[in-house]
């Protein structure tokens, strides 16, 4: 399924030429719940980064509801505020490496 243009613009303009193709390709291999809240999420997350953008869409295969809430609501919640949302993402990842 191809990106909606608004994601597509984010892209053009948060990455690089040479990233473009490689971020795009991440985002449409995203096929779980809410597919263009959820891209769009990554994008605000990953913050221009593709390493970022690559952790965050293993995050989302794993529970896509963890991306839209760091991205939605975590500034707004007291006991996650000073924790790292990419940090959060690699304890979840090495949690299901475990099992």
């Amino acid at each position: 399924m191809g990106l909606e243009q608004r994601p597509l613009d984010r892209i053009a303009k948060d990455f690089s030429a040479g990233e473009r193709a490689s971020v795009i390709e991440l985002l449409s291999g995203y096929s779980g719940p809410e597919n263009g809240r959820v891209t769009w999420d990554i994008l605000v997350l990953s913050k221009g980064n593709l390493e970022n953008v690559t952790w965050f869409m293993k995050a989302a295969q794993i529970d896509y509801r963890d991306i839209l809430y760091w991205a939605e609501y975590y500034e707004n919640d007291p006991m996650l505020r000073a924790r790292d949302p990419k940090q959060l993402v690699e304890e979840i990842l090495a949690k299901r490496e475990d099992r």
